[in-house]
Order: structure tokens, then C-alpha cells, then sequence
């Protein structure tokens, strides 16, 4: 319990963080930036450095949360910021960083970057103790999904997930252990901290969560259940975190139902109706074999995010462990097991198997893209296997361990050989054999003694060794603070807020600057959808609305004399508008700012200044004439 709030305390005073902002996109000259990082940033994590990133910093830059873009409905709930008073309670971490304007923020933003992680390696310990009768192997499950690909290549998103789902399953725990000696005050108070944990899950990525949260809590719960001596006692604490959680639910939307509402109506991701199907094997299987990514290979139409996956290959494990035999240690460790393993069974089809139309007609499960549930079916592997093993035989037999580890190893290997065939032409025949070389080695540790800690260090050890390098180490906040354009753009951004006046850019890296330095614009990130009314006046008439009626979402503009807007989609989650700033201005008359990437020479706009940004020059113009169209 110690080792991890020393360790947190000290990564936040220091300003540690392993976010990619300090991306060569985000600095002044790429060639000398500021401060100091150790590693390379990552340009596949735009979800990150482009967005969630300076959307918490423009909330230290401003002290407030409100949303600065007047075309988007409110997106602060999105990223776990307040939005009124129940908010401000239910995310506090996100409203402790109003206090930019008097803490440094630095250090407000390396301490909510590493909560989830602190609240991971607190909660899996305690979460397995209760299950397994070992803490110790809650540490293992910990480094496991730490430093699983996945969690790596998507910015510690899983981490961030299970921290808290974790954290509320243990506050539950602890809830019906209490209640059950009558003591319903501290009873009352655990249910609580477990609701206000729970609460937050789903908007880390629901599709995610739609996974994780529910196979977490049923195996809690059908432990809980199984064990109780006071069984009515214990359904009124689960009970009791139900209900509260659902209040507040019920309060998080009743205080961002327009935004939700927006979100809900969007083209994309809105109406997107999706259903089970096959994934490769190598996106269920290959996670041993991408220690390779880091080093910037070409992966073949996708990218090392998408491609990344958990250790899956724990489930297979997991299975065999079953199929072999184990002895329960502790009263409802069975009936997590049953319970859990239904849950990922299911998921499992869902990723590997067409469901077709009946899929598509699912209420909520037809809102996970099976390419996302199969990114993080490696998390619930891991903590069925965590559960097992405490209950596997202490002394395996030779025979055993070694086709389970053959077997692992070879579906592994399998794995690893499509993906260079398919995916990664640049891995190699000898760095297949020797991850599957080094998995069997671990599971036949882990099998043939799984009390010793021999075959967990190594599993620990090897997955780590997987993405040690895939993030970077950044201290402070990089350019994003200490640079002449950011403190420049955080004093336009104050006169800006106090008049009234919008900004708009052509490059989404100004559009980074703007949202981290509290500059209102048009350009930026539209993360829960439209607002129709502004939108309609920049797209009259609404003719264009199928192209920015979406979720999740850039807004980008292309700066040019052209008279005629034009509007493109050219992915999904970009909407592109095309032409001139002045007819922008004229339709949007707030826009009192225009940043270009090259000099403009329009009626409407009077050259201001210049600046550096992301390893070039940008034009700063400010709006004076109107087209009259």
C-alpha cells in the first residue's frame, strides 16, 4: 500500500508523465524542444496528445471547465470533467485542476495522469486477496495489463479503466464485509466511495467498459454472494452500490443531457449499429510478439494502436487450468470464476464469431466494435488466470506444464507467424520462436510451481520488456507551457474570453495549443457532437449536416479565397470545411482571429503577427471586414 502513494506522490511533484505531448507536432522547433524527455512521443496517439491532454490543460490554464468552442455541444463529461455541481463531486480529480491558476500545473496534471495506474496497483492486490486468498497475485495481474500492448499503445487507457472498476469492486468488498457486523454507518461510507468510483467507468471508452465493468463486478458480486454469512445483509450493500450508482447516473445525465442528447443524435458514432464477427487471429493471439512495434516498423493497413492487443493467451491458459483441475482456497472464489469466465466466453464469440443481424439488434452490446472487445479480452484472461492459479495444485507435474506451455506457445507462435505475414512484414522468424521460447519458460514457471515467484517475476519481466520503450518520459509539460507561444497564447486566450471573440485554425496542432492554452476556436475537437443552431448559421440551410452532425470528431479548417465552403468527411472522425476565413466570419461574426499555415492576403483580414509552431511558421490575422454573404 505504501510503495505505490510514495511512488505517486513523487512522479506527481516531479511533473512525470508518459504522455506523448511533447510530440514533435506540439514544439516550437522539433529539433530543440524543452524540458526533458526520455523516449520517443508517439504520433498514433492523437486520442491523447491532440485531445484529452490539452483539454485538461486549457482546464488548469483557465481555472474552469467550460467548453470554449461554440460549435460543439459541452464535451467536458467526456473526459471526466465537471460540468456543474454534481460533477464537480463526482470527478474531483477533474475539478482539482481549476486550481491552474494557483498550483502548478505540472503538477496537477501528472497527478490525475497517474490515478488510475496508483488506484490499479492499490485496488488488484486487495480485489484478489479478498477472491484468492493472494495479494500477492494481484501484483502480477497489475503488471500484466500495465504493460500489455494494448494498455501501452492506447496511453494507459486500459490501466485507467480497471484502476477504477477495481477500486469500486474492492470499496464494495469492503462494504459487505462490514455491513455484515451490523456496522451500517462505515457500510454506508464504502458504498458510497464504490459508487463514486463505479460511476466513472463508463466514460473512459464504453465500448471498453461495456466489456471490463461488467465481468469484474458479476464475479465480485457472485463471490460476495457465495460466501456471506449474512447473505441478506451483503444483497442490501450490493444493493445499496446499485442504486446509488444508478443516482448517480441519473445525475450525471441530468446534468449533460443536451450534450448526450447531441452525442446520441450524431451520424457517427450515434447511429452506428454494430454486431459480433471474426477478428484475425493474430489481433486475439499475437500480443507476445509485439515488443517490435516500438521500433517504428510499417504495419500494413492499420497502425500499432489498432493492432494492439492484451494477453489473451492467458485465457487460453486459464482454461487448461480448469480443464486440468484446481482446488478452491477460499469460500466464492469458484463462483467468481463461473461467473467471470461466462461473461468473457461471450465476448470471446462476440470476437471471433458473426452474429449477423441478431447481433445488430442487442441493446448496448451493439455498440462495441468486436475489434475493440478483443483488444482488451487479454485484461479479463489475465484476472481469470489470476484467480486460478492461487487455486492450481502447488506442485505441477512435468508432463502437464510442458504441454500447457507447448500449447500457449504454439498458438502464440501461430499468431506471431501471421502477423508477419500479414501485418508486420519487418518481424522475424527468430523473434517469433523466441517469444513463444519465452512464453513457454513462463508458463511452465507458472504451472510447475505457482507458489513460487519465479514464474510471475519473469511474466512480469517480459511484458514489461514488451513496451518499456513505446512511451515516453516526460517531465513538465513541454512546449505546451514553456514556450514563448504557449505563454503568448495563454494571454490571447484570457483577452479572448473576456470579449468574446473565437479564433479558428488550419492545422490541428495550433488547434492542440489553442484548446491546452484556453483559447476559444471553432477549430479543435468536437467529442460529444454538434451544436445544430451554431452550426447551422457556418452550413445554412443545414445541407451539410450529414458531415458535421458527429461525435469523436476534429473540426478542421482549409484556409483559402474561395467563396464557397466546401465540406468533406475524409475519415470518419474529421470535418473538413474548405474556403475562405471571410466567409467563416461572416456567417460565424465571433470570429475575430484566423491562424494559417501560409500568408493570406484577404480583404477581410489584417496581418497581426507570426509565430513557430511544430516546426514552421503560422500566420496570425485578425478579422476586420465582411464578405456580405
Amino acid at each position: 500500500m505504501v510503495a505505490p502513494l510514495v511512488l505517486y506522490v513523487l512522479v506527481s511533484l516531479g511533473g512525470v508523465t508518459q504522455s506523448s505531448i511533447g510530440a514533435s507536432e506540439l514544439r516550437v522547433d522539433p529539433a530543440d524542444p524543452s524540458g526533458v524527455m526520455l523516449g520517443e512521443a508517439r504520433s498514433t496517439r492523437s486520442d491523447e496528445f491532440l485531445t484529452t491532454s490539452p483539454l485538461v490543460l486549457g482546464v488548469t490554464a483557465t481555472g474552469d471547465a467550460d467548453d470554449h468552442n461554440p460549435l460543439t455541444a459541452s464535451q467536458a463529461y467526456l473526459s471526466g470533467l465537471p460540468t456543474g455541481p454534481a460533477t464537480s463531486l463526482l470527478f474531483l480529480d477533474g475539478s482539482l485542476l481549476r486550481l491552474g491558476p494557483w498550483l502548478p500545473d505540472g503538477i496537477l496534471f501528472s497527478a490525475r495522469y497517474w490515478l488510475g495506474t496508483l488506484l490499479l496497483l492499490l485496488a488488484a492486490p486487495a480485489w484478489f486477496r479478498t477472491l484468492t486468498g493472494s495479494r500477492w497475485v494481484g501484483w502480477f495481474a497489475a503488471a500484466l495489463i500495465l504493460f500489455s500492448p494494448a494498455n501501452a499503445w492506447w496511453s494507459s487507457s486500459h490501466g485507467n479503466l480497471l484502476g477504477f472498476t477495481l477500486a469500486g469492486a474492492v470499496a464494495l468488498q469492503r462494504a459487505s464485509r462490514i455491513v455484515e457486523t451490523g456496522r451500517w454507518w462505515q457500510a454506508g461510507a464504502w458504498m458510497v466511495a464504490s459508487a463514486w468510483l463505479l460511476v466513472r467507468t463508463p466514460l473512459f471508452y464504453p465500448p471498453w467498459a461495456v466489456v471490463v465493468v461488467p465481468a469484474v463486478l458479476l464475479g465480485t458480486v457472485a463471490a460476495l454472494l457465495a460466501a456471506s454469512p449474512a447473505r441478506r445483509r451483503t444483497i442490501a450493500a450490493v444493493g445499496g452500490v446499485a442504486a446509488l450508482t444508478l443516482v448517480f447516473l441519473a445525475t450525471l445525465y441530468l446534468e449533460n443531457r443536451e450534450a448526450i442528447a447531441a452525442t446520441a443524435g450524431t451520424v457517427y458514432p450515434g447511429a452506428r449499429v454494430l454486431s459480433g464477427s471474426a477478428n484475425a487471429l493474430q489481433s486475439v493471439l499475437g500480443a507476445t510478439n509485439l515488443g517490435i512495434l516500438a521500433g517504428g516498423v510499417e504495419v500494413l493497413g492499420s497502425n500499432s494502436s489498432e493492432i494492439s492487443s492484451g494477453f489473451t493467451v492467458a485465457l487460453v491458459l486459464a482454461v487448461l487450468l480448469l480443464a486440468r483441475g484446481v482446488s478452491w482456497r477460499v469460500p466464492g472464489q469458484r463462483w467468481a470464476v463461473v461467473s467471470m469466465l461466462a461473461v468473457t466466453g461471450f465476448w470471446v464469440l462476440w470476437s471471433t464469431v458473426d452474429f449477423g443481424a441478431f447481433g445488430s439488434s442487442l441493446p448496448l452490446l451493439n455498440q462495441v466494435p468486436s475489434a475493440r472487445s478483443t483488444q482488451v479480452l487479454g485484461h479479463l484472461g489475465v484476472l481469470l488466470l489470476c484467480l486460478l492459479l492461487p487455486a492450481a495444485p502447488a506442485r505441477g507435474t512435468v508432463s502437464w506444464s510442458l504441454m500447457a506451455a507447448g500449447t500457449t506457445a504454439a498458438m502464440a507462435a501461430y499468431a506471431g507467424s501471421l502477423l508477419r505475414l500479414q501485418t508486420i512484414p519487418a518481424l522475424t522468424v527468430g523473434g517469433i520462436w523466441l517469444a513463444a521460447l519465452a512464453l513457454a519458460v513462463t508458463v511452465f514457471a507458472l504451472t510447475y510451481r505457482p507458489r513460487h515467484a519465479a514464474g510471475y517475476v519473469l511474466g512480469g519481466a517480459l511484458a514489461f520488456s514488451l513496451v518499456w520503450h513505446v512511451n515516453p518520459v516526460l517531465v513538465g509539460l513541454g512546449d505546451l507551457r514553456d514556450s514563448t507561444a504557449a505563454r503568448e497564447m495563454l494571454e490571447e486566450g484570457e483577452a479572448a474570453r473576456a470579449d468574446g471573440g473565437v479564433w479558428a485554425s488550419d492545422h490541428y496542432s495550433v488547434d492542440a495549443l489553442m484548446m491546452a492554452t484556453g483559447v476559444p476556436a471553432f477549430s479543435g475537437r468536437q467529442m460529444s457532437g454538434p451544436d445544430p443552431e451554431v452550426w447551422g448559421r457556418l452550413d445554412p440551410g443545414r445541407e451539410h449536416e450529414d458531415v458535421w452532425n458527429r461525435g469523436g470528431a476534429y473540426i478542421w479548417f482549409s484556409w483559402s479565397g474561395r467563396e464557397r465552403l466546401e465540406w468533406t468527411n475524409p475519415t470518419p472522425d474529421v470535418i473538413h470545411v474548405a474556403g475562405s476565413p471571410c466567409v467563416v466570419a461572416d456567417r460565424l461574426p465571433r470570429l475575430t482571429t484566423v491562424v494559417a499555415k501560409r500568408e493570406l492576403d484577404l480583404d477581410c483580414l489584417r496581418p497581426e503577427r507570426s509565430f513557430d509552431w511544430g516546426g514552421e511558421p503560422r500566420w496570425v490575422y485578425s478579422v476586420e471586414g465582411r464578405t456580405g454573404r
